[in-house]
C-alpha cells in the first residue's frame, strides 16, 4: 500500500512540474498584453486640489492653481436654477470648463450641480458643488471621469447687494 501511495505522489508531483514548466507543448503562449504585470506598471493619475478665486461679473469666472503653481482660468456656465421666493436653499446646475490662460485652450470641463443656503445679507454663505470630468486634454488627460467637489464662500458687495467673490477649494479624486 506504501508503495502505491508513493507511485501516485510521484506522478502527481511530475505532471504539476510538467504543465507548469515552460517546455510544456500544450501551454499556451502568452504576449505582453495577457499578463498581469503590464497593467501594474500604471500608476493612477494624482488627486488634484486646487486654491479657487472667483469673481462675480456677471457670471462666475476666476483661476484655480493646483499644487503644480500654475493658474488655470475657471468659468461656470449657469444651466439652471432661480432663487426661491422664500428661505430654502438655493439649488443649480451648470457646466464648469478649465482653459489655459494664455491661450483659452480648454484642458477640462463637466457637469455639476450645487446648493447654497439663502441667508440675510451680507453675511457670506457656504456653497457645496459637485460634479464629473467629462473632457480633459494636455496635462489633464489622466483625470477624465474623476469626480469634481467644490466648496467656499460666496462675499457680497454691500454696497450693491451682488454677489462679488467665492474664494473656495476645488479637489478632483
Amino acid at each position: 500500500m506504501k508503495n502505491l501511495i508513493f507511485i501516485f505522489l510521484f506522478f502527481g508531483i511530475a505532471t504539476l512540474y510538467i504543465s507548469c514548466s515552460d517546455s510544456n507543448p500544450s501551454a499556451p503562449a502568452l504576449n505582453q498584453s495577457d499578463q498581469v504585470t503590464n497593467t501594474l506598471d500604471k500608476k493612477p493619475a494624482a488627486h488634484l486640489v486646487g486654491d479657487l478665486k472667483l469673481y462675480w461679473t456677471p457670471g462666475w469666472v476666476g483661476t484655480v492653481t493646483f499644487e503644480d503653481g500654475i493658474p488655470y482660468g475657471i468659468k461656470f456656465n449657469h444651466l439652471s436654477g432661480e432663487w426661491p421666493e422664500i428661505a430654502q436653499a438655493y439649488h443649480f446646475v451648470e457646466e464648469y470648463i478649465i482653459y489655459d490662460l494664455s491661450d483659452g485652450t480648454v484642458l477640462m470641463k463637466g457637469p455639476d450641480e450645487g446648493v447654497g443656503p439663502i441667508h440675510k445679507f451680507p453675511d457670506p454663505i457656504k456653497y457645496v458643488i459637485n460634479g464629473k470630468v467629462s473632457e480633459a486634454y494636455g496635462v489633464f488627460a489622466d483625470q477624465l471621469g474623476r469626480n469634481l467637489h467644490i466648496n467656499g464662500i460666496i462675499n457680497w458687495d454691500e454696497a450693491t447687494g451682488a454677489p462679488l467673490t467665492a474664494p473656495g477649494t476645488l479637489r478632483i479624486n
